[in-house]
């Protein structure tokens, strides 16, 4: 089912960010290694707060924009691609970085194929301010998970 308007994009988003924090949050419960669950648990609290600034960004953009009609379909964004990491009870960090880093790729995809295809120009613009967004936040989670890693 194709989304009709802009909000239903975002939503699908936040609703990305909910899973993910919950795909670590499970996975945490099923590691041994201390250091993967600390950073499993940081991903988790950190899904979560992009989620709630998403949700603020939202409430900050008009009416207008998120009332918009775009022509989007939900599994051409690739967006679904939690499925397809294998959870052990022995990942290590660096299993655990790439999933992250991976989820992260799906997302700025997500938000430039969302640019690309917006019609309105306030609509492009959005979906280009949260592109650059989850851009700074790849970058932040490299240097945490660097942080962490060297633990």
């Amino acid at each position: 089912m194709p989304f009709d308007q802009t909000k239903d994009v975002l939503n699908h988003a936040r609703k990305f960010h909910r899973r993910l924090s919950e795909f670590y949050e499970d996975l945490k419960d099923s590691v041994e290694k201390e250091r993967t669950r600390a950073l499993l648990d940081y991903l988790s609290r950190h899904e979560t707060y992009l989620d709630e600034s998403l949700a603020k960004f939202q409430k900050a953009v008009s009416d207008n924009v998120l009332d918009t009609y775009i022509n989007y379909k939900p599994d051409s964004a690739n967006v679904s691609a939690i499925a397809d990491f294998e959870i052990s009870d022995d990942m290590s960090v660096d299993d655990v970085v790439a999933a992250a880093m991976h989820f992260d790729a799906c997302l700025i995809k997500f938000y430039r194929g969302m640019a690309s295809k917006a019609n309105s120009v306030k609509v492009r613009e959005m979906f280009e301010n949260l592109l650059v967004m989850e851009q700074h936040e790849q970058i932040e989670l490299s240097k945490q998970t660097l942080e962490l890693a060297n633990i």
